[in-house]
């Protein structure tokens, strides 16, 4: 994939346009060799960039996401956009009179598909990414007036467990509410959710998105949208100290008659995180 666009700030650097001449974009010395928009996303990206005289030089990725990078063949190192180092150090040996080729793996995919050259190191910028987490308060359902359709406790240990409710209950927004743990002090977690509709079969999860989440460990990559990816192994679960109640609210994506809710807590042993006392609503 040719992206072939820099901006050259360094002295080291004397930006000359590509064999092909292609699209100006904007008022900066950028160019696309393609004469293409190019779309940003995550895969691999190669560019060039020409040189009259050889040196030591950073070269800039800020603008990228995360991924790796190679210069004339030579792995220079690992680029996170999060910082606080943005830049690598590319020594003089391993660059050349005339054409060089920068190939970039991106997993995450760049803002802007630009690399500059510059004489001193990026060593001290942080830059945030957005969190993932579900908090939004605007999201946070106010279920003072609302009934739950089901309630009590759930069993201690690992295992599935579901919940029967009385009749088949309507609804698109599934709450559940965790009031306790069975280990006083844990963390709550869960590792798998399933509805059952009024047929009794599991209903599809492909278009269940969490919607509120007033707790989410997102730094172990514990968000409330593990309890519906299909993987035993991972789990939703709440920060460390974060006081109960706990809710997680999913959004099933259109209104559903279900009959069950299916639980699984965490597969270690003991279950840590398991719920004790709960409530479930539908609206």
């Amino acid at each position: 994939m040719t992206f072939g666009i820099f901006e050259c700030k360094h002295s080291n650097f004397d930006y000359t346009k590509p064999e092909k001449e292609g699209q100006r974009l904007g008022k900066r010395p950028q160019w696309n060799i393609d004469g293409l928009d190019l779309i940003s996303k995550r895969g691999y990206y190669r560019g060039f960039f020409n040189l009259k005289k050889v040196g030591d030089t950073f070269l800039n990725f800020e603008t990228w996401g995360k991924g790796q990078v190679w210069v004339n063949g030579h792995a220079m190192g690992r680029i996170w956009s999060i910082g606080p180092q943005q830049t690598l150090y590319v020594p003089g040996c391993w660059l050349k009179k005339g054409k060089n080729e920068v190939i970039v793996l991106d997993i995450v995919g760049p803002t802007e598909k630009v690399v500059w050259g510059q004489a001193e190191p990026e060593l001290n910028k942080l830059q945030l990414e957005k969190s993932n987490k579900h908090n939004n308060i605007g999201d946070k359902p106010d279920l003072n007036s609302q009934e739950p359709i089901a309630k009590g406790q759930m069993k201690a240990g690992n295992g599935w467990q579901t919940v029967k409710f009385n009749a088949p209950q309507k609804g698109r927004y599934l709450a559940i509410e965790c009031l306790s743990t069975q280990k006083e002090g844990d963390r709550v977690a869960i590792a798998e959710l399933y509805l059952q509709g009024a047929d009794g079969k599991r209903l599809s999860r492909e278009p269940w998105k969490t919607k509120y989440a007033n707790s989410e460990d997102e730094a172990g990559n514990n968000l409330g949208d593990k309890v519906f990816d299909l993987q035993e192994s991972t789990y939703w679960q709440t920060e460390k100290g974060a006081a109960a109640p706990h809710l997680l609210v999913i959004d099933l994506g259109s209104v559903q008659t279900v009959s069950a809710l299916e639980y699984l807590p965490r597969a270690e042993q003991g279950a840590p995180g398991c719920i004790k006392d709960f409530k479930i609503y539908l609206y």
